[in-house]
């Protein structure tokens, strides 16, 4: 008891200053030699620290050697080092140990870590071990609103970049799962996303439904859906190409009803209905009565209205003249007036090459024989005038293209053939 009186004593004189040793600093800094041990001047000299700088680190909150001395081995030897940790928000040295635990040693690095929203070193952590090592990297993700490190590797998995990413977050998709499934259906552009959004078709699942029914374009399912109908009501239109649903109504108001209708009219090449309303102004009905005009020849409607115009008003009534070569109902008539009245008739000319009445009455100013006009045809003549002469002549096509030449070097064009005159006045082979 005696002892530790003494030592008590002696400790109170040299913090007083009595003797030769008393640190008079001290008590200028206010200890007056009964703080506890843990609190006396020479804990704090202990740790190095002198009276000077014992009141910054009292100023600064640090109470107690024990609590700097975990400031100075974090290598904040001076209270001023402390405090610029203190004044990025990092309070206590637990905390800056922290920090310093997962390699961000600079307190300005820390600040990097606090201005990017992500306020301590557990959070940051996240992010390192995410692979995303920069609080400038972190700024990208939060900006596109993820805002944690958890949903940040998530979004990764799509191997999508953060531009992608943020891409893809603003055309409304809110979470990777969501992202994942768009993918999956094959919808692979955020744009795309945007466009089934805009429509009011917002999740994967609808997408893939009207994707399923053959409709592959948001708008075009949009149609649909405005009109009150569902994927299963596109689905047998969409098979045979008839995508829109205004395509369909008017596919509707032609009197086709149902894609099995409209398939009879689609193989005949007939497969909008642009295209059928032209049929139906001919006043063609259906499309087997179409096929009976197209299967004679007759592809253009308009021809057709011709002919069920005329005396031959169906198929069979007409089947007869084009097989003689006659395109139109108005050809007949030209045939009729040089007397040639039946579809026989005329394709006993046809059949030889002479496709018009025009050119039958240029042959028979020549001759009446019609196997000899046969076998001048097969053999490449052709009939013509001669404009000086105004007598029929037989040319070849070679001769009748150079025409013009030769009547520059002749008044008058005499043509021959194998050293033998052809003309109206010598008809000698």
């Amino acid at each position: 008891m005696k002892t530790k009186l003494f030592l008590t004593v002696v400790s109170t004189l040299l913090i007083l200053g009595c003797g030769n040793s008393a640190p008079t600093p001290w008590q200028k800094a206010g200890f007056d030699g009964k703080e506890s041990t843990q609190k006396s001047w020479q804990a704090w000299e202990k740790i190095h620290v002198k009276a000077k700088d014992y009141k910054d680190w009292q100023k600064i909150g640090v109470r107690t050697p024990a609590a700097a001395s975990e400031w100075i081995s974090l290598g904040a030897t001076i209270p001023k080092n402390a405090y610029t940790w203190m004044r990025e928000g990092v309070k206590t040295s637990q905390e800056a140990r922290q920090w310093q635990k997962i390699g961000i040693y600079d307190v300005k690095h820390v600040k990097f870590w606090k201005d990017a929203d992500v306020n301590t070193p557990k959070d940051a952590k996240a992010w390192i071990d995410a692979n995303i090592k920069s609080p400038q990297e972190v700024k990208k993700w939060t900006s596109a609103k993820i805002s944690t490190a958890k949903a940040a590797q998530d979004w990764k998995k799509l191997g999508l970049n953060i531009d992608e990413i943020d891409a893809w977050k603003k055309a409304g998709v809110k979470s990777y799962k969501e992202g994942r499934q768009w993918l999956k259906i094959k919808v692979t552009r955020p744009k795309h996303v945007r466009d089934w959004k805009n429509v009011g078709i917002v999740s994967p699942q609808e997408a893939k439904s009207w994707m399923q029914a053959s409709i592959p374009l948001a708008k075009i399912a949009s149609e649909w859906k405005e009109a009150g109908k569902q994927p299963k009501d596109a689905m047998p239109w969409a098979e045979i190409s008839q995508l829109r649903y205004p395509d369909v109504v008017q596919w509707n108001r032609l009197g086709v009803t149902s894609p099995n209708q409209a398939k009879g009219w689609i193989a005949l090449d007939i497969d909008s209905p642009n295209k059928l309303s032209v049929w139906k102004i001919a006043r063609v009905d259906t499309a087997a009565q179409a096929k009976a005009w197209i299967d004679i020849g007759v592809n253009d409607a308009s021809i057709v209205s011709e002919w069920k115009r005329s005396n031959y008003n169906t198929p069979k009534k007409a089947a007869p003249w084009l097989d003689a070569q006659v395109k139109t109902p108005h050809e007949i008539k030209d045939w009729k007036k040089i007397n040639l009245h039946s579809p026989k008739a005329v394709k006993s000319w046809t059949s030889i090459g002479v496709f018009t009445p025009q050119e039958v009455k240029a042959w028979l100013r020549f001759s009446p024989s019609k196997s000899k006009i046969a076998k001048w045809v097969a053999e490449g003549y052709v009939p013509e005038e001669d404009p000086q002469t105004r007598r029929s002549t037989v040319q070849t096509p070679v001769q009748t293209q150079n025409k013009a030449a030769s009547k520059q070097k002749n008044n008058k064009i005499i043509i021959k053939n194998k050293g033998i005159l052809l003309d109206n006045n010598e008809r000698k082979r």
